[in-house]
């Protein structure tokens, strides 16, 4: 079985205030999704390269995406450290990441 998480104790504001605005720490520090974060990380840089605005929409959905696995590890659900609640983003990183899942794709 993969790693998992489980963080009944996680506040989905900070999460998203930290994936907004620290580099997307929001998904390490706060969810204890390191995969996650550095995929994620990745495809936001490299889309910024590429073109501003894949960048930006990667950086929306990373916000969005950790806002809402906070608040499925608030309600005691236990995830794989490398599950996207947002199946948009779960879509984009899967090209760079093949061991990426979503409860929602």
């Amino acid at each position: 079985m993969p790693n998992t998480v489980h963080r009944p104790d996680v506040n989905p504001v900070v999460s998203a205030l930290l994936t907004a605005f620290v580099l997307n720490l929001g998904h390490l520090l706060v969810n204890g999704q390191q995969r996650k974060w550095l995929m994620t990380l990745i495809a936001m840089v490299v889309g910024t390269i590429l073109c501003c605005v894949p960048g930006c929409v990667i950086w929306i959905l990373s916000v969005i995406d950790s806002y809402q696995t906070a608040v499925r590890l608030r309600s005691e659900e236990i995830i794989p450290e490398n599950e996207y609640s947002q199946p948009w983003l779960f879509k984009i990183v899967q090209l760079i990441d093949k061991t990426a899942s979503c409860a929602r794709a």
